[in-house]
């Protein structure tokens, strides 16, 4: 498969970043590896490599927020019928004016 040199240094960095917390037993969740992301961009002596971890922290961030977003939530009523909401509402076709 074809990856630019971007997409290579983008994948050994969060490579580089999970083994870390392996290897110091942290338990592994995107707020964690977003932490040590960090680090490594602070220690970071190459420009190309810091630069490289600020946008993967960016789009880590972006990404992670999108998907709180995003939460629903299912209720179910006392004759066990099923309602659906997430953080925008109802769907369009459901909201009453």
């Amino acid at each position: 498969m074809y990856r630019s040199n971007e997409e290579k240094l983008t994948d050994k960095l969060i490579g580089e970043a999970v083994i870390a917390l392996l290897k110091s037993k942290s338990p592994i969740s995107i707020d964690r590896l977003i932490k040590q992301l960090q680090f490594m961009a602070v220690s970071a002596e190459n420009l190309t490599r810091k630069s490289a971890l600020e946008q993967i922290i960016n789009e880590m961030r972006h990404d992670q927020a999108d998907k709180r977003a995003r939460v629903s939530y299912e209720v179910r009523d006392v004759d066990n019928v099923r309602h659906f909401f997430n953080t925008e509402g109802p769907s369009d076709d459901q909201k009453k004016h």
